[in-house]
């Protein structure tokens, strides 16, 4: 056992490690170095008809800068009720975001919409509304204030025959404050529920979405942005310095100067232009980079490595990339970047030489 035993250890000695101190200098440089490219372009492009049918909120609300309502449309089955002794709409909080108070009204829609298709200015994909954000009864059905984490609206039977023979209704905002309910898609769906000797029968909400018209950007400003989708384009030059080399980070990294948020964190994340920019529809890949943030902060920091080596590897390929807000129609936010900000610092090595 003891002659197997010194066999093996002269074996091993006798071979030279996998990567011996002398054979650095030929198989590559392992101490990284760093540059920081050129911004080449920074700008915004942002979707002015974004549709929220998919989105798990509902959000009512109004700023100087926004404005969200609340479309929704119940199933009724084809028949009088009668003999009711409770008739409710109930709405339920998100309660992940901050608790504003809201004054509201409910109008009857005077036109039918298309849950996956409205947006501010379309009620459906082949019609638009004749008022942007609605066509609806000038008299409300019933207005009031949300206070708690339920919105209950309570009817009678004249209410409850016109909102059977409607297109649906409208929840408007009549002051300052958002507040956002769950939509079925969703923790908890609306519900429109008629009680009668104490069984409840809840009707199911054929269609809800919300609407949302918000600023234009400045071509030139850096702005993020969910509700209405603000992304921000931004490319750098590639360096031949890095031809040939393998990046091992790329700090991507920029300051925001204002924002408006109504929770305490939110998700930046990045993807690439798969062509050259034409507008916010350009095709774009798959998240490079997403990362989750406190909405105090100032200065923001993501690594997109892969976005960095795909430029080593394809120079002709960088089209640039986007930086988003995710999910872009989770919420009425955005942040506005300070212009001139975005750095890109790349750390990259000599990769080994073949043996």
């Amino acid at each position: 056992m003891k002659k197997y035993l010194l066999l093996l250890l002269l074996f091993i000695w006798c071979n030279k490690l996998p990567i011996g101190e002398e054979e650095l200098g030929g198989r590559g440089i392992f101490d990284a170095e760093e540059i920081e490219l050129i911004r080449y372009l920074t700008l915004t492009e942002y979707d002015e008809f974004p549709e929220h049918g998919s989105s798990s909120n509902l959000v009512v609300g109004k700023n100087s800068d926004y404005e969200s309502r609340i479309l929704l449309r119940f199933d009724f089955p084809d028949t009088t009720f009668q003999g009711l002794d409770d008739i409710r709409l109930v709405l339920r909080r998100n309660t992940e975001f901050y608790r504003d108070t809201l004054q509201f009204s409910i109008h009857l829609l005077k036109a039918e919409f298309q849950e996956y298709k409205a947006n501010w200015y379309q009620r459906t994909e082949e019609y638009g509304w004749e008022v942007g954000g609605g066509d609806f009864e000038v008299d409300s059905l019933r207005s009031g204030e949300v206070i708690e984490d339920s919105l209950v609206v309570k009817f009678n039977y004249v209410d409850l025959g016109k909102i059977q023979s409607a297109d649906g209704m409208i929840i408007i905002a009549q002051d300052s404050g958002f507040v956002y309910f769950s939509s079925r898609e969703g923790s908890s769906a609306p519900q429109f529920l008629l009680e009668k000797n104490d069984v409840v029968t809840s009707i199911p909400v054929e269609a809800d979405c919300h609407i949302v018209t918000g600023p234009e950007p400045f071509y030139i400003e850096s702005w993020l942005g969910s509700g209405m989708p603000y992304r921000n384009y931004a490319k750098f030059l590639f360096d031949s310095l890095l031809i040939g080399k393998k990046a091992i980070y790329a700090e991507l990294t920029f300051e925001v100067e204002d924002y408006f948020v109504m929770r305490d964190s939110i998700q930046i994340g990045v993807k690439e232009l798969l062509e050259p920019l034409e507008d916010f529809d350009t095709p774009i890949g798959s998240f490079i980079a997403l990362e989750k943030f406190a909405v105090d902060e100032t200065l923001f920091s993501l690594d997109i490595v892969r976005h960095v080596q795909r430029m080593i590897e394809y120079p002709d390929s960088n089209f640039g990339f986007f930086i988003i807000l995710s999910p872009e129609n989770y919420d009425i936010a955005n942040l506005k970047i300070i212009h001139g900000s975005h750095h890109l610092r790349v750390g990259f090595i000599s990769p080994p030489q073949e043996r």
